[in-house]
Formats: structure tokens, C-alpha cells, sequence
């Protein structure tokens, strides 16, 4: 699965993410719709009225673990972007050195 983070090159070193949408409003208003299309089943089946949220709940432990490893594709892009930039500057010294 890809993020929808996107990784913006700029000149030098500036780097930017960009996000379509913001995270926490799109995250809350699915959790709250999930919510509520969780709760018809209670008032038909008279079930406790936390199962919505417990289910829902669900659904925000799969948003973090999509967050979780969007983080770790941007690390792993900063990390890969680093060590070009410190092999760069390795080859530089060693060639002005000889």
C-alpha cells in the first residue's frame, strides 16, 4: 500500500510533503459516518451502545497503521536522499584531495 504522501523536490535541499486533503479532518469526519452507519444495527438489534464506537474504534487503529508506514516510506526516502548527498560530498573531498 502507498501513501498519499508525495515527496516534492525542491532546489538545494529544501524538501516539502504535500497532502491533499488535511489528515485529522478526513480521519474523524470517516470515523464519526462509520460510526454512525454502525449504529442502525443497534437501535434494530437493541445492542449496547458502545459497539459503534468499538467498531469505528477499528477503524482508527488502521488509519494509524497507514500513517505509521507512510512515516516510514518518507524516513526511508530521507535516509536514501542523505546517504546520496554524503556520497556526494565524499567523492568531492576525495577528488580535490588528488
Amino acid at each position: 500500500m502507498r501513501s498519499r504522501l508525495q515527496w516534492n523536490h525542491g532546489r538545494g535541499e529544501h524538501v516539502t510533503v504535500g497532502r491533499k486533503q488535511t489528515f485529522t479532518a478526513e480521519v474523524l469526519v470517516r470515523f464519526f459516518v462509520l460510526a454512525g452507519l454502525l449504529y442502525m444495527p443497534v437501535l434494530i438489534f437493541n445492542w449496547g451502545e458502545w459497539v459503534p464506537f468499538a467498531g469505528a474504534s477499528v477503524y482508527l487503529l488502521w488509519e494509524l497503521g497507514r500513517f505509521n508506514t507512510a512515516l516510514g516510506e518518507l524516513a526511508d526516502l530521507w535516509n536514501a536522499r542523505h546517504d546520496q548527498h554524503d556520497q556526494r560530498q565524499e567523492s568531492a573531498r576525495s577528488d580535490s584531495l588528488q
